[in-house]
């Protein structure tokens, strides 16, 4: 799945196996991605850098997964969010897309997965 122009992706999860399995699976298929270890580092990420995409864990201390995804859509930014939770509950779901989030992601996930997600961000910048 390269391209031309790699994927600059954003990874907001306090789980460090998680930052490091997602950035890992990002350099696998030509990309790049930075890490944040919560929703306030992620947060400023967002404001100081252009990200293609972000996937941001549902549950976090501080800012949460859904708290910087609704911040994100009131700031205007033109991010597709991926909500990912260990607890992939319906109505979480539900939540999270209503809320304007690209996907929802349940962990654990599979290559396969990534691989969709970047193609259809990718098809989304087109």
């Amino acid at each position: 799945m390269k391209s031309a122009e790699p994927l600059k992706i954003l990874v907001v999860d306090d789980e460090v196996v998680v930052q490091e399995t997602l950035a890992d699976m990002m350099a696998h298929f030509g990309h790049t991605a930075d890490r944040a270890n919560d929703g306030v580092s992620g947060k400023k990420h967002m404001e100081q850098d252009r990200y293609d995409a972000a996937f941001v864990d549902m549950r976090m201390p501080g800012i949460d997964g859904m708290s910087l995804l609704k911040w994100s859509r009131q700031a205007h930014l033109p991010l597709p969010i991926i909500i990912m939770t260990g607890h992939g509950q319906t109505d979480a779901r539900d939540a999270a897309l209503q809320s304007g989030a690209f996907a929802f992601l349940n962990k654990p996930f599979s290559l396969k997965e990534i691989k969709d997600l970047l193609k259809a961000i990718r098809n989304r910048q087109k």
